[in-house]
């Protein structure tokens, strides 16, 4: 039975993606493919940076908060009403900002990619330093452990297989955000950064279909690879090395 359904799932799989290829070739070429995959390392270069720099950030000070609990009850409401604010009400700030002082938008429209989806890093970090063992930092006490040492052997460790869940679902919500925030409106003002995004942007605001489709194709694509390449690795290693159960 497995391997029958195996088997269906294959035929079901080639028959789709044969069905894509012919609907993408209908009206885009081996140049939009090109430029597509082009644009798409951009946007993944824009997520990777983003991750990195939220990461710098808000790690540190969620490990300070988590380790504090009264001050844990009084951010995490403010951090959740963050996340839950629009991005889109800052656009026409964006906008305005970049045209009066003429900005690189490749640079300043990226921070709104990752404006709503930096506060998962948060949330896990705070509950992965909440749930950290009260004897495993009475050891760390008594052994003296300050400073850097502490950070890197004790509660990075401990924390990380949480902050891996909340940068798979900030780097998730960063390629979707791309396509509102590579490409931002403001009145009769267009601000636009090369990336994935604005590509899909720019093909759905035409009606172009089969370059919205190759658009959406090509961030699957790219969304799988990392999961595949990086974020179960990681996932892997910290289920092996890093559990403290």
């Amino acid at each position: 039975l497995d391997r029958v359904w195996y088997a269906v799932v294959a035929v079901a799989a080639l028959a789709l993606g044969w069905t894509l290829v012919t609907f993408i070739a209908g009206g885009a070429g081996w140049g939009d493919v090109g430029t597509a995959l082009l644009l798409g390392t951009a946007t993944l270069l824009r997520v990777v940076v983003l991750i990195a720099i939220a990461s710098l950030v808000w790690v540190p000070l969620g490990v300070l908060i988590g380790l504090r609990p009264r001050l844990a009850e009084a951010v995490q409401p403010l951090a959740q009403f963050l996340a839950a604010f629009p991005a889109n009400l800052l656009f026409p700030v964006a906008v305005v900002t970049i045209l009066r002082f003429d900005l690189n938008p490749d640079v300043w429209l990226s921070p709104l990619m990752i404006l709503g989806t930096q506060w998962y890093i948060l949330f896990n970090v705070v509950a992965g330093t909440a749930a950290f063992p009260g004897d495993l930092k009475e050891a760390a006490s008594s052994f003296r452990m300050r400073g850097w040492q502490w950070w890197r052997d004790v509660m990075l460790p401990g924390v990380f297989p949480y902050y891996l869940t909340g940068a798979v679902t900030a780097a998730g919500g960063s390629w979707n955000a791309s396509i509102v925030a590579e490409t931002v409106r403001w009145g009769d003002a267009e601000v636009t950064a090369h990336g994935l995004g604005s590509y899909i942007a720019q093909a759905t605001a035409a009606g172009d279909y089969p370059r919205i489709v190759l658009g959406i194709a090509v961030m699957s694509l790219f969304v799988t690879l990392l999961n595949r390449l990086l974020w179960r690795p990681l996932y892997g290693y910290a289920e092996r090395r890093l559990r403290l159960d």
